[in-house]
This record gives structure tokens, C-alpha cells and sequence, in this order.
């Protein structure tokens, strides 16, 4: 009986565990998480301007993995020793035949002290309730974002939505240590959602870094000083710590680049954020889509290692993205057009409905939603 060993429980990991228990082989498959709790990221942002119940973004590993060829462990991966086909954690060790790796990613403070202190980060529904709180009991006058990528503006037009909904008005700032926002992004997309912004009277500071923070004071580059701030914390990811000791080809972020297979070596694939995928002249973005599916390639290919027949091209198509912004004028591709408004923020939601796991929790999101909908047009 082979030992299939899955570092993480997130969309590529389930997907993966899904997989692999329907393969008809004899399998004992692990399934290792530090978490409990499965996450729902995409409608994090939300929960903070729509008022999305973050209840409805968690489900129960130890429910989802009732599958009884399944076995799932709560605990954090320390190391993983590709040739002794072993990996440890801090209660023990574990041997296997054949790894997956897809553990995700996690919030990269790039080794500062204070903004792990006074920073808050948004990377699990934990992270959300934080911000939630303490915008209730702080009541900051000054909001400011660390980073402009997907989950950056997304949290200023939520920031924005929560203040509106309250009568209140919030300085909301947005600090980019690049010449633009959004990366790679088209410039149409970087246009309409600078323009956005600006029609919510959120600030977008570029060529920009956070220079000091303290107790009572926050510190932008170019001179600019913020009291009673809150720092949200969003400039971007790395991959866990084990990934990043492992001897193997990464990009900055400690994304494990895989071959067409989504290999690393004979015996051990990486899916999800934790892959660096190249396809054509450009490698694939962090995305649920990618990651559910390479979690069900990487699944494919070790059973057919497993029967010694030929593996699969991982192959996939981009159907698209959106930059959703709770002001409902969203922005970005589907089906290779163009799309804004209120028809981009309907996709999202499809989308993320669709995605989310449970039939309470769907219901529960679309209730929400609706709520929020009926509240903002009062």
C-alpha cells in the first residue's frame, strides 16, 4: 500500500485528498494541516464592508475529511527531507511514497518586528475578526493599506463601504512601494480602479513605504504622519518556512517552480500558491481556480506514477478575473472580454458561492449579501 502524504488543507490539498480516496487503488493517505479550520478567502475583504459573516467562510477540517480512506492530522509541517522521502513535524515524523505540497501561502512581514506587532494582516477569518474589532473599539481616524495588489484596494473599498454604512468619514490611505498598483495588470484595469478610488476619496500614495510605526504614530515615506492609525497589512506572500529551507528552484516568494507535470522530483508534486507554473512565456498567478486544479492534476499524475503509466500535462485555461471593489464597480476579464460595474461584482459573487463549500454556508453568504445590499441603498 502506497503512503501519500498531503501538506495542506486548503482548495489544491482538498481537491487533491478528493481525488486520490476515488482512485480505486489501495492507498493510505495523510492529509497534514496546522490549521483546523478550512478558510474561504476570497470574501475575506467583505466581511469588513458588507458585513459577510465570517461563520460562513469556515468549515471543520476534521468534518470535511470524514472519508474514512482519508486521514487528517492538525499539525505544522518543520521540515521535509526529499530524499529520505520523509517529512517532521513537532510531535513527529513521517514517512511516504509519494508528497504533495499544498500549502498555500501566509503573510510575508519581510522580518519587521513592528509591523507583526502593530500590523494587521489578512490572511484567515481569524485576521478578519481582528479588523472588525478593533475598527469597533478603537475607531481609528486613519486607515492604511500596506500594499495595492488584488486584496489591497479590495480592503480600502471595504473600508470604505464600512464607514459609509456608519455616516462616518475615515481617511483611507493605500501605500504602494511600486510605481503602480496592481502589478502586471492591464492598464485599463489600473485606470478604472485608480479612478474608483478617487470617487471614494481613497488616497493612493505610489513609490511609497511605511517607514516608522509606533504606538501613537504611523510613518509614510515623503515625510507624511498619521495619528491614531490602524495599519493594515497587505503587501504580500511567502510560502512556509519548510518551503523556503527546501534545496529546490523558487522565485522570491518561495514558490517551488514545478515542471509541466506540477513535479518537483520523481516522487514529490507542489499545487495551489506554494507551484510556480510557467505557461507560455508567463507563470500563473495565485488563484483559487489554479489551484483546485492543479490539486486534481498533481492527484491524477501520482496515481498514474503509481500504475507506472505516462504522466498528464498539467494544462488549464484562463477564463478570467475580477478586481471586486464594494462600491460595486468592479473590474476585469471573463471569457476573454472586458467587464465593469455591477455585472463584474455579480460574477464575483457567483463565483465565490460557488466555490464556498456547504450548502448552510452558501446560504448564508447569499443572505448576507442581500442584507448588505438592501442596508446600502437605504
Amino acid at each position: 500500500m502506497k503512503k501519500i502524504i498531503i501538506i495542506g488543507a486548503g482548495f489544491a490539498g482538498l481537491k487533491a485528498a478528493q481525488r486520490l480516496s476515488g482512485s480505486g487503488l489501495e492507498l493510505e493517505i495523510t492529509l497534514l494541516d496546522k490549521k483546523g479550520k478550512f478558510n474561504f478567502l476570497p470574501l475575506l475583504p467583505d466581511c469588513i464592508g458588507r458585513q459577510i459573516n465570517p461563520e460562513f467562510l469556515v468549515n471543520e477540517l476534521a468534518r470535511l475529511c470524514r472519508n474514512p480512506k482519508v486521514k487528517f492530522i492538525q499539525e505544522e509541517v518543520s521540515c521535509v527531507d526529499l530524499a529520505a522521502q520523509q517529512i517532521r513535524t513537532a510531535q513527529a515524523a513521517y514517512v511516504y511514497d509519494y508528497l504533495l505540497i499544498a500549502s498555500g501561502s501566509q503573510p510575508n512581514f519581510f522580518s519587521n518586528p513592528a509591523v507583526q506587532t502593530h500590523g494587521y494582516p489578512l490572511n484567515n477569518v481569524a485576521d478578519t475578526q481582528k479588523i472588525i474589532r478593533s475598527l469597533k473599539e478603537n475607531d481609528p481616524e486613519n486607515l492604511i493599506i500596506c500594499g495595492a495588489g488584488y486584496t489591497g484596494v479590495e480592503v480600502a473599498a471595504n473600508l470604505w463601504r464600512y464607514f459609509k454604512k456608519k455616516g462616518l468619514s475615515r481617511k483611507i490611505v493605500v501605500v504602494e512601494r511600486m510605481p503602480e498598483i496592481l502589478g502586471a495588470l492591464p492598464g485599463w484595469v489600473k485606470d478604472y480602479v485608480v479612478k474608483n478610488l478617487a470617487g471614494m476619496r481613497i488616497e493612493i500614495f505610489t513609490n511609497s513605504v511605511i517607514e516608522a510605526i509606533e504606538p501613537d504614530k504611523l510613518s509614510v515615506s515623503g515625510g507624511r504622519q498619521f495619528r491614531r492609525a490602524m495599519l493594515i497589512w497587505v503587501p504580500g506572500v511567502r510560502t512556509a518556512q519548510f518551503i523556503q529551507e527546501l534545496k529546490v528552484p523558487q522565485n522570491l516568494q518561495g514558490r517551488i517552480m514545478v515542471d509541466e507535470y506540477l513535479r518537483v522530483s520523481r516522487n514529490c508534486f507542489c499545487a495551489g500558491d506554494a507551484a510556480f507554473f510557467k505557461k507560455n512565456d508567463s507563470f500563473l498567478r495565485m488563484a483559487v481556480k489554479f489551484a483546485i486544479t492543479q490539486g486534481d492534476q498533481a492527484a491524477k499524475n501520482i496515481t498514474r506514477s503509481i500504475k507506472n503509466i505516462p504522466l498528464e500535462k498539467y494544462r488549464t485555461l484562463d477564463l478570467g478575473y475580477i478586481i471586486p471593489m464594494a462600491n460595486n464597480k468592479s473590474c476585469g476579464r471573463a471569457l476573454g472580454l472586458n467587464v465593469s460595474g455591477r455585472p463584474a461584482t455579480f460574477l464575483h459573487f457567483i463565483m465565490c458561492i460557488f466555490r464556498s463549500i456547504g450548502w448552510k454556508n452558501k446560504a448564508g453568504i447569499i443572505s448576507n449579501l442581500i442584507k448588505a445590499a438592501l442596508a446600502l441603498s437605504r
